[in-house]
């Protein structure tokens, strides 16, 4: 019986994914075909672009300023700290800040996408696009991910330039570390692959947080309860997706690139 309901339960899981890949390409289609909505997706833009970036800039600054403290206190030991903004640089901006952009984005934006779209759901705006023969995906869906595309890379490059820059700050608090040895560090060690990795890496996570947020906001019933579980499922799914993908990531992109991990 147990076997049994692990394999609905896998089917079930299988089959959310074929539809919200679906969901995504038929979102993807619909960019290329009038009308095109810009008004909506500008306004989605400053929904889920402006409106994240203080949580962003907050963040960033304060796991940048985190990471460099304890980085120094290993650094001091073998009295290394002069790599101290290569590693930092570094670390932000292949893995910390893309991931950490993306789970802050998950939590504000998808569960906004999820809670929005399930309120339409609820109220049957949804149902009456459909019966007026619009085309609900390209108005509510297309310019959603859309935004999310454009967003997240650029809040991403954000917070690695504020990480990096509190990392200074950290430093030269705790060893007094000059600023010219600092982003000479910096300078030298990071390279035009390593903001093209955390580009891709960001470009993926808006996808897939996009995408969630919009198939569970979708598929909401139940009334208003209903919106909660949507809700929490988006970002749930979402960050697990994030950390799984993640990994996936920087073993792919690695190996493409010969480097070994």
């Amino acid at each position: 019986m147990e076997a049994l309901n692990i394999l609905e339960n896998f089917k079930e899981v299988l089959l959310d994914i074929q539809e919200a890949f679906y969901l995504f390409l038929k979102a993807i289609q619909n960019i290329f075909s009038k009308p095109f909505y810009l008004d909506d997706l500008l306004e989605q833009l400053d929904a889920i672009g402006i409106g994240s970036l203080v949580v962003i800039l907050l963040t960033s600054f304060f796991t940048g300023a985190v990471f460099a403290f304890q980085t120094v206190v290993v650094e001091k030991q073998y009295g290394t700290t002069g790599t101290m903004g290569q590693i930092v640089a570094f670390t932000m901006i292949r893995e910390l800040g893309p991931v950490l952009a993306a789970l802050m984005f998950s939590g504000r934006v998808g569960s906004g996408i999820a809670s929005e779209l399930g309120g339409m759901v609820i109220s049957q705006q949804v149902d009456a696009l459909r019966s007026l023969g619009a085309n609900y995906i390209k108005k509510l869906i297309t310019p959603r991910i859309l935004a999310c595309v454009i967003a997240l890379p650029l809040l991403t490059a954000i917070t690695d330039l504020v990480s990096i820059w509190s990392g200074w700050v950290m430093t030269w608090l705790s060893v007094h570390q000059s600023y010219h040895i600092y982003w000479m560090s910096v300078k030298h060690h990071i390279v035009l692959h390593d903001l093209y990795y955390s580009f891709f890496k960001s470009l993926t996570f808006a996808i897939v947080i996009s995408t969630t947020a919009c198939y569970q906001g979708l598929k909401t019933k139940g009334g208003t309860r209903g919106i909660g579980k949507s809700t929490t499922h988006a970002v749930v799914i979402s960050s697990i997706l994030i950390i799984a993908s993640d990994f996936f990531l920087t073993k792919g992109i690695s190996f493409f690139t010969h480097l070994k991990f």
